[in-house]
């Protein structure tokens, strides 16, 4: 373990002292669980990261702290470990919101329904264990609700809505002429940022970006800025892994490698529906998420294509204010 290089990543960028020793000794933990194996955390693979995480579970010892700062040792040491504690962390309130959502909304009755004998996921269970959760509760909140009611509870999404990280775009909004103008600096912004991480080489969330990425996404307007279409705006998602995405032919392996869903992308290994496309509406909520915080006020999306739909490409429909559409129309 290197101690040092790993204290002065996090002196860096501005961590606590107390947090600085707390992560040393967390990590020097799964350092002496992987020597007993024969392994350091410096040459340690994703599968002995999944199996240290179980080793967590098991103890009761899996808190957010040991993961961020296995990931933070990733980051300065170990790629393979980072991307592990990605996958890890990754949606990791989804079900916890569920829950409690259908409380808030529902009622105790109608949420027990739904999880009986389903305790929720604990942090730390690996990738391919995540859709299960999806496979049991999904067809259970479908017959619960209805499809319709099933459809609008989902597109309120189900992560988190993140208000300070979204916060600038709301400002960067108000100081543009229009929404036309948003999305042009929005853009450019997104270009520059992937151009950074390809020229320095590091991580755009859990992938690399390569030429042929870059190429890619600079020719489809539509990814992550969007486009848009009178009061509709057309936005998909940038694979979740690009690279692979694009040298990939076989149509079900490509679904795979573009879906962003820790809850469900493991089992397209397998299937290639193997949950109800209706979960898909949970991507719009995230979109409706971003869209409410930057215009502040109500936004209504849809969902136009998905990979569970049997699409190569997911794919939102965003339905604009008028007065934004308005504002924007009225610009020479």
């Amino acid at each position: 373990m290197d101690e040092k290089k790993f204290r002065m990543f996090m002196e860096k960028n501005n961590v606590e002292k107390e947090t600085i020793e707390r992560s040393i000794a967390l990590v020097k933990e799964f350092d002496g669980f992987l020597k007993q194996k024969g392994t350091t955390v410096d040459r340690a693979s994703g599968k002995d990261f999944y199996e240290y995480s179980n080793h967590l579970v098991d103890q009761g010892e899996n808190t957010l702290e040991a993961y961020l700062s296995i990931l933070r040792y990733g980051l300065v040491a170990n790629p393979d470990l980072y991307l592990a504690a990605m996958e890890v962390l990754d949606g990791r309130e989804v079900m916890e919101n569920l829950s409690r959502r259908l409380i808030e909304e529902f009622g105790d009755d109608i949420r027990n329904k739904v999880f009986e004998g389903i305790s929720l996921p604990p942090l730390g269970i690996p990738p391919d264990k995540k859709p299960e959760y999806t496979k049991k509760l999904l067809p259970r909140l479908e017959k619960v609700l209805g499809v319709e009611r099933c459809c609008q509870f989902l597109n309120q999404g189900l992560r988190d809505r993140y208000e300070q990280w979204r916060k600038p775009d709301r400002e960067r909004f108000l100081k543009s002429k229009n929404i036309d103008e948003f999305l042009k600096t929005k853009r450019s912004a997104y270009l520059q940022e992937l151009e950074k991480h390809f020229k320095d080489g590091t991580f755009y969330f859990t992938q690399r970006i390569t030429a042929p990425v870059l190429d890619f996404i600079a020719n489809d307007p539509y990814i992550e800025g969007g486009v848009r279409k009178g009061d509709v705006l057309i936005v998909r998602k940038i694979p979740c892994m690009a690279d692979e995405y694009l040298r990939e032919t076989d149509e079900q392996k490509r679904r795979y490698y573009y879906c962003h869903c820790p809850w469900v992308r493991e089992a397209l290994v397998k299937s290639p529906q193997p949950v109800s496309p209706i979960f898909c509406n949970c991507s719009a909520g995230y979109y409706r998420a971003y869209w409410e915080i930057v215009l502040d006020q109500p936004i209504e999306v849809k969902v136009l294509k998905s990979v569970l739909s049997g699409d190569l490409v997911c794919e939102f429909a965003v339905h604009l204010p008028a007065d934004v559409v308005e504002a924007a129309e009225k610009s020479p």
